[in-house]
């Protein structure tokens, strides 16, 4: 036995003595295809699945819940929430950061800028792009178009709804907008929204998609990222990642560099 797998089955061995007394709130946003509600307003999604296989395995008794960017982070200041099921470190503050503690990572997500595909700026550095307005959905942040936009050199807008910053470049009303590789790929797909019309451009960050827990629960995080490794190491958590997920068939390619 080696020794990951023994270290992993040390862990899992009491998890029960520590889970079972547990019974959690986990929260999250309306994130497509990571987090949102279907017809019978069921919460599922990439992190609401992996997330719920996690704590299962974790014997943590858990329900989930969905809010608004803003007060999803107004709830978890004030503990009315255990955790938020897809955070990453990267996008918090160091102020916020350090009032939580984070799994380790069970995905990693990439942040890019999209263009109308004629756009002149959209093969330039991110950090040399200004004049331009950004749209970008409410209450979330952007590490690296901080300083852009508060020097003024960038605008943004923003809206509550993932579609509808697609919808707001198609019509011309903000010149990029700011958005996960996945989401770009699946609304594509869902709404049949024709790629040939975008451009990919800068990126804007790899980040860690994590379990941001209250830093009440930091005993269980051994016994949680432990799980996290087992689920990974199964294969588990790609199956779930890519059953979200369009083929890469399905997508045309739409940037100089393509992710397709």
């Amino acid at each position: 036995m080696g020794l990951r797998t023994l270290i992993m089955a040390c862990a899992l061995a009491w998890l029960p003595n520590l889970g079972m007394a547990q019974s959690w709130l986990a929260g999250g946003s309306e994130w497509r295809p990571f987090s949102y509600s279907d017809e019978q307003q069921n919460l599922q999604g990439i992190a609401v699945d992996i997330t719920r296989k996690i704590l299962e395995k974790a014997a943590i008794q858990t329900r989930f819940v969905s809010y608004p960017v803003n007060r999803l982070q107004a709830m978890l200041d004030k503990e009315q929430l255990d955790l938020s099921y897809a955070e990453s470190k990267n996008w918090q503050t160091p102020e916020v950061a350090e009032r939580y503690v984070f799994s380790v990572p069970y995905l990693k997500v990439r942040e890019y800028l999209y263009f109308a595909k004629d756009h002149p700026a959209r093969d330039k550095p991110v950090d040399t792009l200004q004049n331009l307005t950004i749209g970008m959905v409410r209450g979330y942040n952007y590490p690296r178009l901080d300083p852009a936009f508060e020097a003024g050199r960038l605008m943004k807008l923003e809206t509550s709804q993932d579609l509808a910053l697609l919808e707001l470049l198609q019509a011309g009303r903000v010149d990029a907008v700011a958005m996960v590789d996945d989401l770009y790929n699946y609304l594509i797909v869902t709404h049949q929204i024709d790629p040939a019309q975008f451009s990919r451009g800068g990126q804007l960050s790899e980040a860690p998609l994590a379990m941001m827990l209250n830093k009440k629960h930091a005993a269980l995080l051994p016994a949680i990222n432990q799980a996290i490794l087992s689920l990974q190491d199964s294969g588990e958590v790609a199956r779930i990642h890519d059953a979200y997920l369009p083929a890469r068939t399905a997508l045309a390619c739409h940037a100089p560099d393509p992710a397709c």
